[in-house]
């Protein structure tokens, strides 16, 4: 196995960016986050003064272990997993132009991004654990089996084949044909097995451009011996699956723009006939199975604390409905609460998440929405019972006089 990055050492940031080169993403496969700090007992560790460099070493190394606290491997997860895989495995030595692929469809903040580079960084690891002759640093030229691509604003046939010829190391000048045969030849020369499109929905399929990065999709479908994996915000109704249907003026990048009508007849993309499309979707109360579900994710978040004074579970026993709430059952969400609460509650020297703490933190402008027409909705349902006793007392009051 090759060693870690250069910069990977405690002496610089630690932490990960999303990855645009296969040398980034070879950082985030060898990525180990920060370990949990050994506290001294808390006798010492208060007679320490607050400007005892010891004392700032130790609060610090806390703070960039709450921050990489990282998502668990929850029943969604896996089931991705399961699926990814079962498609990686069939498509393995599948004929030319008959390789499917899986679209991700979700809201904002459900983790689709992570979710999938977990799943792909587990699965180059285990490739490497079982051939790993493949990754012999003198093999003649790289193995690189994920390649993973976050797409931009209104993002073009050409600039998704330059995305992965950058990715690849590959020459990036001459015509868009050009750079498709040195990139194709590249997915094959490195035994790329697996292409993650991230956030799909920036292919804005109203415009020609946006039209011909679908059909670049497709392209690359027919030509690349690779499993496609794509992700995105409301693919279901955007014109990736579907051309049918009346122009339908759609929002994008804060100009409202109305797309041109689809041919006659056109009324499905042949991406539609080649990728399945699987919603994650936030996390939900409405089951015991739900339930049992969100409670375990906070579970293995709260018992990785590295904090003096918190109580053991009191965030899964008694704030497991209020953090569905704070964060519309939102895993991104969840993990900003739990991380900022923990980082102030060592700032601040509570030493415990509590109510108090969880109260104090702003979140992003759409959780603090949602919460905000949750604490409403419930305000004026504790009112309304709160006049219905009332009434039902003056009834009483005058039943009995």
């Amino acid at each position: 196995m090759a060693p870690p990055p250069v910069g990977a050492g405690d002496g610089l940031h630690p932490g990960l960016a999303e990855p645009r080169t296969k040398e980034d993403w070879f950082g985030y496969v060898f990525y180990e986050p920060p370990s949990r700090p050994l506290l001294p007992p808390y006798e010492v560790y208060l007679a320490m003064d607050e400007d005892d460099a010891e004392r700032r070493r130790l609060n610090r190394s806390r703070n960039r272990y709450h921050s990489a606290l990282v998502l668990a491997w929850t029943p969604a997860v896996r089931r991705f997993e399961t699926e990814i895989t079962e498609l990686l495995a069939a498509n393995e030595m599948a004929p030319p132009g008959a390789r499917l692929g899986l679209l991700i469809d979700g809201p904002p903040t459900v983790g689709k991004s992570t979710l999938v580079k977990m799943i792909a960084r587990k699965f180059e690891q285990e490739l490497r654990e079982d051939f790993p002759e493949r990754f012999d640093p003198d093999r003649l030229g790289d193995y690189v089996p994920v390649v993973y691509i976050s797409l931009t604003d209104q993002v073009t046939p050409k600039q998704i084949s330059l995305a992965i010829a950058r990715y690849l190391n590959v020459p990036t000048s001459g015509t868009k044909d050009t750079i498709d045969d040195r990139v194709l030849t590249a997915l094959t020369a490195c035994g790329t097995q697996l292409i993650i499109f991230d956030d799909l929905h920036f292919l804005d399929c109203s415009f020609k451009e946006g039209r011909a990065s679908n059909d670049h999709i497709k392209f690359l479908a027919n030509h690349a011996p690779c499993t496609i994996i794509g992700t995105g915000v409301d693919l279901e109704n955007s014109p990736l699956l579907s051309e049918g249907g009346p122009a339908v003026p759609r929002r994008h990048s804060g100009r409202t723009r109305t797309p041109a009508p689809a041919a006659a007849g056109d009324v499905r993309t042949q991406t539609a006939g080649r990728f399945s499309r699987q919603e994650l979707a936030p996390f939900a109360l409405d089951s015991d199975d739900g339930i049992l579900q969100w409670v375990g994710v906070i579970r293995s978040l709260e018992r990785s604390l590295a904090l003096y004074r918190h109580e053991e579970e009191s965030l899964t026993r008694r704030h497991w409905r209020y953090l569905h709430e704070r964060t519309d059952g939102s895993i991104a969400g969840l993990h900003a609460l739990i991380r900022r609460s923990a980082v102030r509650a060592v700032q601040q020297g509570t030493e415990a998440i509590t109510r108090e703490v969880m109260d104090s933190i702003v979140l992003s402008y759409a959780h603090e929405r949602a919460y905000a027409k949750v604490t409403e909705l419930k305000s004026r349902r504790t009112a309304r019972t709160a006049k219905q006793k009332r009434d039902d007392k003056r009834a009483a009051a005058d039943g009995s006089a």
